[in-house]
């Protein structure tokens, strides 16, 4: 591809790899080096290569200039990374409460101190106790009570801070009736005469958040039925009490000692729970050691000090202190915030590239971008693989920030695992939420809804990832029970990185070793329930998870295989699924040999036998009959017969011969019998039906006034024939104009032309190659440039840019390239804006660059489709000139609304209505047999200004007048249109004979009569596309049985105009003058309706004087003009 493109005196130049040979401009492609035959039968891998790298540097551009949204990829992983960290540290300074939370090797000795007062409770009511006591009737208990609280160690407790009780019924009867209102009571129970035993009761249960004391209602109250007073005490008594005995200190026990045996079981149960603690803005009040355990060793105090003094003892010698200290012990539960957040984190920060992505691709479809890259001839593989190579190194970028931003914050998550092992987790979960989302994006037509998709996934991806956390269904008693949920999870990305998070957080803070490393990424993962068998797996030093059903390993092995699983159903679903154009390849398309094997043929293979269709599709496959229809009983124009008959002829010659030896050369472009139908789907019928059935009670709606029926539901069913049977051909250094109001076929041609749409039927050879052949479109577009209707730009990159991309894709070389970039924006004046972002370009300016890259690598057939649309006069000029100077060894198919475009450019143009060619030939050749005959332009002398202005113009409108009544004397005829300058007449074919003798008379009256000029021209190309478009509106009404247009006129009456009269006259003799223009559908409306002059039969006016609308029914005649009436004009 080192070849350099020129031109030479009629040749065109040949882009080889090899040699740079020149051939013929008019050659066939078939039996001759061709430029875009010899770009194809290069090496796959080197059009790939080609491809790849420009698709994924315009993707690199793309993402580097949508600066926020990169940005944003960026910031993700570090703001969810901070928003860990602070929830992280949040949770750590609270554990040093909880002591199973930290390690605790040499724990302090604490002294008991005193009994707090009961207005210190988080959750205690007013008023409040600090205690209950009973039985209020012993002496013994009395005084023992009173030195509890005159001896309560830096705060005495006043009488009446307690409350006695005679029974324990009493005092459960009080605490049953004043809910949290004491911290506890005494149940005294005299010991004969040595000795004294107690129950202590107290409330353990965890009171409501944020509330002091227990709400009605709420989970976690605190109440004091008898029912759980004897689950405490039975519990505390366990625990807690106590007897003293003077004769045998070391008699006392720790068994339960209940006043009724059968109340309290003895003796006590098994392990006992951790205390309960309660919970209140983040700080913990344990109430073992807040009351329980003052109110114990206050108790034994007393009870001692009263048995020292009963045996005569001095109470000065007496000393009581008590101190605790817990157990050494390492951490015994962790909370493992880094690992069961970080994997609803990390998926957090992953939609946002998961989104843009999403959007990205649906977008590129959605505007057309893709098709015009295909129509340059990228393969498949190079878009997908581009994508993807992309996103791959986002993906490596992500997981790099991840890691990168989580040691930085310290977490043991990424400081204690193994970097390759955190790594391929993380990156492989970007990767396979990147074919996720080109999975998911085969299934979304609109890039909006790829946000709300997003958002979809965002909470489905949450709630996954909750059930995860809470041991479902990756836990040995859950992996089992429900099998079809295994594998949905297994299939869900989210789901595997929420268990690896899990793992890797779990070992990173374990007690033991820390961290899973590369080379246990399998082995950690041990199911072994039977502790013997634990015992003999166990490995000293390295972490092991002996509950573990899903091994890290397993889930990167998953991920490998989603990723690439997904992408290939990505690319097989985009080829069966329908595109933007409804078009959509066999589910078996890959088996066919034709898919791999690309033959070249230029010979039409002859008609197949005719093929069963479904019910829904048996009506498309006959073309209906009717007045439009080709065969029906509306004539068929002379030279489109003539071309048709042509195109015949030359088809039974193109038929089962080879190019090669065919006698008549092949044209440019040859199409035989070109036919596009376009049917419901058996959904979209099925739809109707229900509709039909569930609402065909329904009573019809009274329509607004004036509103153009809608079609009946079996009109809209039936299938729609975009184009009818087409048949010419395009010669080499022409340019073929197809015109046609909307819907008339016009740009469903060029779609079928360019291979975007294959066609229902027909023919189309471009130099020689057959469109629908294997790889026929592939070889096609390597010779064709296309200037589509809409502008299908990057914002983001520049013109510049645009031509490296395109042409690279189309296969240029670099060299040959640059030069032809340069010298094309040169001639659409755009190289002053080369370097601009197309972002920035007005409308006019965007139609250049699509002009220009139409027109990349000298293609050989151009199609351009309204390529001026939106430019101003000077530009259109200019344009105009590039294609004028393009026609030169190519054929150039053009599409426009501008009749005057038509008339300069077109060599021969082609007029479409109702999907069929109802003409065809040179415009002077078109403007002869359909125009309504020539146009007269008079200029009368203008007005002049001055003291005598009024005067003047009172003479110049005589003048005027003068000149209106001799045309309609001379020929019967009144002003089409009058301006400043010049009256404008239309005189028809029929009075052409007098035109001779009108022209001299002007010439010896024109002085008297104040003419200056008179020019005289064929009607224009306009007026012939309106007369052809009209008469094909009225025959299509008239099968419809749409008779007239409705006319709502200024005075407040209606009339029905019959479709196509241009002079009507009402039954009270009022005549009109009616012009008649088509809406964007292409129907037929009443632009103006202006009444003429009774006297002298000329325009009153020529302001438009109705609004029209479309009416399904003809008027009843014979109805004079009357306020709010419907008259016949």
């Amino acid at each position: 591809m080192d070849a350099m493109n020129g031109k030479g005196e009629g040749v065109k130049p040949s882009i080889d790899s090899e040699d740079a040979t020149l051939r013929p401009a008019a050659a066939p492609m078939t039996g001759s080096p061709f430029m875009g035959a010899r770009i194809l039968d290069r090496h796959w891998h080197v059009r790939f290569w080609e491809q790849f790298t420009s698709l994924s540097y315009k993707n690199m551009i793309v993402a580097y200039r949508n600066l926020r949204a990169t940005l944003l990829r960026i910031i993700a992983p570090l703001f969810f990374m901070f928003l860990l960290w602070l929830i992280n540290i949040a949770v750590r300074n609270d554990n040093p409460y909880l002591e199973y939370f930290v390690d605790n090797p040499d724990p302090a000795v604490v002294t008991v101190g005193a009994i707090p007062a009961c207005a210190t409770d988080m959750y205690i009511e007013s008023p409040c106790w600090d205690f209950l006591y009973q039985p209020n009737n012993n002496s013994a208990v009395e005084a023992i009570v009173t030195g509890i609280r005159e001896n309560n160690p830096g705060r005495p407790i006043p009488a009446s801070a307690v409350l006695g009780f005679p029974s324990m019924d009493d005092v459960n009867a009080w605490l049953q009736n004043n809910k949290e209102q004491t911290l506890g009571a005494y149940h005294f129970t005299p010991n004969g005469s040595t000795g004294m035993d107690f129950l202590l009761q107290i409330n353990s249960t965890v009171g409501c958040w944020g509330r002091r004391g227990g709400v009605n209602g709420c989970v976690g109250e605190s109440t004091a039925t008898l029912g759980l007073q004897h689950a405490v005490k039975w519990l505390i008594g366990c625990v807690m009490e106590t007897c003293i005995d003077l004769r045998s200190r070391a008699a006392c026990h720790t068994g339960p000692l209940a006043p009724t045996p059968a109340t309290y079981p003895t003796p006590c149960p098994g392990p006992l729970p951790l205390p309960q603690v309660k919970l209140f803005r983040g700080l913990y009040q344990d109430p073992t050691f807040f009351s329980q355990v003052p109110l114990q060793v206050a108790a034994e105090r007393e009870i001692a000090r009263y048995l020292w003094q009963l045996a005569g003892r001095d109470a000065a010698n007496f000393s009581w202190t008590t101190s605790l200290s817990e157990f050494a012990h390492p951490t015994v539960d962790s909370i493992n915030i880094v690992g069961q957040a970080i994997g609803p984190f990390v998926f957090a920060a992953n939609l946002f590239g998961f989104v843009l992505l999403l959007s990205s691709v649906v977008m590129e479809r959605e505007q057309g971008l893709r098709q015009a890259l295909k129509n340059m001839g990228m393969l498949d593989s190079a878009f997908w693989l581009s994508w993807g190579f992309t996103e791959l190194l986002a993906g490596i970028l992500f997981s790099l920030l991840i890691i990168g931003f989580g040691a930085a914050f310290q977490f043991d998550f990424f400081l204690n695992n193994s970097f390759g092992v955190l790594f391929l987790v993380f990156f492989l979960f970007q990767w396979a939420m990147t074919s996720t989302a080109f999975l998911f994006s085969t299934f979304i037509s609109k890039a909006t809804s790829a946000v709300y998709f997003g958002f979809v996934i965002f909470i489905i991806g949450w709630i996954c990832q909750v059930v995860i956390a809470f041991g479902f269904p990756y836990t040995p008693d859950n992996i089992d029970s429900v099998p079809a949920l295994n594998v949905i999870f297994a299939l869900l990305p989210w789901s595997l990185l929420a268990k690896a998070s899990w793992d890797l957080g779990a070992a990173s803070v374990a007690s033991g070793p820390q961290g899973i490393q590369w080379s246990t990424r399998g082995s950690y993962c041990q199911n072994i329930q039977d502790p013997e068998a634990q015992a003999r797996a166990f490995v000293p030093g390295v972490y092991q998870n002996f509950d573990c059903v899903l091994s890290i390993e397993t889930i990167m092995i998953f991920l490998t295989l989603e990723a690439l699983a997904y992408f290939v159903l990505a690319v097989y679903l985009d080829n069966i699924l329908p595109n933007e154009q409804g078009v959509r390849q066999k589910p078996w398309y890959f088996l066919l040999p034709s898919y791999w094997r690309r033959n070249r043929s230029s010979a039409i293979p002859p008609p197949k036998a005719k093929r069963r269709f479904w019910p829904w599709k048996r009506a498309a496959a006959v073309q209906p009959s009717g007045p439009s229809v080709n065969g029906s009983k509306v004539p068929i124009d002379a030279d489109v017969a003539a071309e048709e008959q042509r195109m015949r002829n030359l088809l039974e010659l193109r038929t089962g011969h080879d190019l090669a030896t065919s006698p008549v050369p092949p044209a440019a472009v040859e199409v035989f019998g070109l036919k596009q139908v376009f049917t419901p789907g058996i959904l979209t019928r099925f739809g109707h039906s229900l509709n039909r059935f569930f609402c065909g009670w329904v009573p019809k709606l009274r329509r607004k006034k004036n509103r153009r029926p809608a079609k009946p539901v079996s009109q809209r069913l039936k299938p729609f024939w975009a184009i009818k049977g087409s048949w010419f051909s395009i010669e080499q250094d022409k340019l073929f104009c197809l015109l046609g109001p909307n819907g008339a076929g016009k740009t469903t041609t060029i779609n079928c032309l360019t291979g975007v749409l294959p066609p229902t039927g027909g023919e189309v050879l471009v130099y020689g190659e057959r469109l629908g052949s294997s790889g026929g479109a592939d070889r096609i577009r390597s010779i064709m440039g296309v200037c589509q209707q809409f502008d299908v730009l990057w914002p983001e990159l520049s013109g510049a840019e645009h031509m490296h991309i395109y042409g690279r894709v189309k296969g240029l070389p670099r060299s040959a390239l640059r030069e032809q970039a340069a010298a094309l924006l040169e001639s659409v004046r755009l190289q002053g804006a080369a370097r601009v972002r197309t972002g920035a370009y007005s409308g006019g300016m965007r139609r250049r660059l699509s002009v220009a890259i139409a027109l990349l690598g000298d293609p050989l057939i151009v199609y351009l489709d309204e390529p001026t649309t939106g430019m101003d006069p000077i530009s259109r000029r200019h344009v105009w000139d590039v294609i004028e100077a393009a026609k030169a060894g190519r054929a150039i198919v053009l599409t426009t609304h501008s009749m005057e475009e038509a008339d300069i450019l077109g060599d021969t143009v082609g007029i479409m209505a109702r999907g069929q060619l109802r003409a065809l030939g040179t415009p002077l050749r078109l403007k002869q047999r359909f125009g309504s005959g020539y146009q007269l332009s008079v200029s009368v002398v203008p007005r002049v200004t001055g003291a005598d202005g009024a005067a003047a113009a009172r003479a110049q409108a005589a003048r005027a007048d003068e000149v209106r009544a001799y045309f309609r004397a001379a020929l019967g005829v009144a002003p089409a249109e009058e301006n400043r300058a010049y009256m404008h007449f239309l005189v028809p074919k029929a009075r052409e004979a007098e035109l001779p003798g009108v022209l001299g008379t002007l010439r010896e009256r024109g002085p008297e009569l104040g003419i200056t000029d008179v020019q005289i021209a064929l009607t224009s190309l306009e007026e012939v596309f309106l007369t052809i478009a009209r008469k094909a509106e009225m025959e299509a009404a008239e099968a419809e049985g749409r008779g007239s247009v409705e006319v709502h006129l200024d005075d407040g009456t209606i009339g029905h105009v019959p479709l196509g009269d241009e002079f009507v006259e009402s039954e009270n003799g009022n005549r009109y003058a009616v012009k008649w223009a088509q809406d964007e559908a292409g129907n037929l409306q009443v632009l103006r309706c202006v009444p003429l002059s009774a006297s002298e039969g000329a325009p009153s006016d020529d302001r438009p004087t109705g609004t029209p609308s479309s009416t399904g029914s003809d008027a009843p005649p014979g109805v004079s003009f009357k306020p709010r009436q419907s008259v016949l004009l």
